[in-house]
């Protein structure tokens, strides 16, 4: 009998060394391609995926370590909406039964429970007779519904909304939009808002951050991020939206992200950049202020601000300077 050979265990770092502060009653947001750590790092905030290292900071307190009573307790105030809202729901359990469900596992009382998913379910729009379908009765939309009022039940501070309504068509996309905005401004509410979508992240996000193979390589102010983009990645997608300025040369990305189990030296964007130089090669950036609130994490900011590109041959241009926004190209 043959055996395979034994190999190395290899680890993944999906998120490798990022730090954010998000301010309280705020919406901030997240973007990158598929594959970049944006679920890994929302899921490890609440600890859904437990961090390897590095600490979660929430009002001052270090919850990441946290058992028991005291880990119930700031569990309350923490809740995550999935990006497909059938599968985030038990096919055999009914609306009440699943967003009663927080309150089960909290302990509290069964005869207090049915009144907390009623005002849930009403403050997402569903009425009563909602509370004994189940998922297979229900449209895409109602289903996200039903997840947004599962993770509203506890009254929470802070939300991950993991590309919410990117399952849904685009007219209900618009309705979950302003619902999701005006529960925010309703309960209070400080939304951490993952999403490939930067038309919707430009619409409803105070702060972005953007993020690439496990990396954050830019954060800023929504406007200051879709004015004036600083890294080339940042920069490659603002390129595929209407919403970008004329103020800065884009391209178009090609080819796919390297492996995370092989990140490339230096700077992980460095082989699909057309500013990098030798040095992006060999030293990692870090994440710098540029100016104001805006911090980037690039070698050749000059270059880029001058739009001296390197041209390596999978390089393609869109030439965006001069043009009006919203022109196509």
């Amino acid at each position: 009998m043959s055996r395979l050979p034994l190999t190395k265990r290899q680890y993944i770092r999906a998120v490798d060394d990022v730090s954010l502060e998000i301010d309280r009653n705020t919406v901030f947001g997240l973007v990158g391609e598929s594959g970049s750590g944006k679920s890994t790092l929302g899921m490890s905030m609440l600890r859904i995926i437990e961090p390897t290292s590095g600490k979660v900071v929430m009002d001052g307190v270090d919850i990441t370590h946290l058992k028991g009573k005291e880990r119930a307790k700031w569990s309350s105030q923490l809740s995550y909406v999935y990006q497909n809202p059938v599968s985030s729901l038990d096919p055999a359990w009914t609306v009440e039964q699943s967003v009663s469900e927080p309150l089960a596992a909290a302990h509290v009382p069964s005869n207090e429970r049915k009144d907390l998913v009623l005002q849930s379910l009403a403050a997402v729009g569903l009425p009563d007779y909602f509370l004994g379908r189940y998922p297979h009765e229900l449209s895409g939309g109602q289903s996200q519904r039903v997840a947004i009022a599962r993770a509203l039940v506890r009254r929470p501070k802070f939300m991950v909304l993991d590309e919410p309504t990117s399952a849904l068509d685009v007219s209900i996309q618009a309705q979950l939009l302003n619902l999701l905005m005006d529960l925010q401004a309703e309960f209070g509410l400080t939304y951490f808002y993952i999403s490939h979508d930067l038309s919707v992240v430009g619409r409803v996000c105070d702060r972005i951050a953007v993020m690439y193979l496990g990396k954050v390589v830019e954060v800023a102010d929504a406007l200051d991020l879709f004015s004036l983009p600083l890294h080339p990645y940042a920069q490659a997608l603002l390129s595929t939206t209407s919403a970008r300025s004329s103020s800065f040369l884009a391209f178009r990305l090609t080819g796919e992200p390297p492996s995370p189990r092989n990140p490339p030296n230096g700077c992980r964007f460095n082989t699909r950049c057309p500013y990098a130089t030798s040095v992006c090669s060999k030293e990692e950036p870090k994440l710098v202020q540029v100016k104001g609130n805006h911090f980037v994490a690039c070698h050749n900011l000059d270059l880029v601000a001058q739009g001296k590109v390197q041209v390596p041959e999978n390089f393609r241009p869109v030439a965006v300077r001069g043009r009006s926004p919203g022109e196509s190209t």
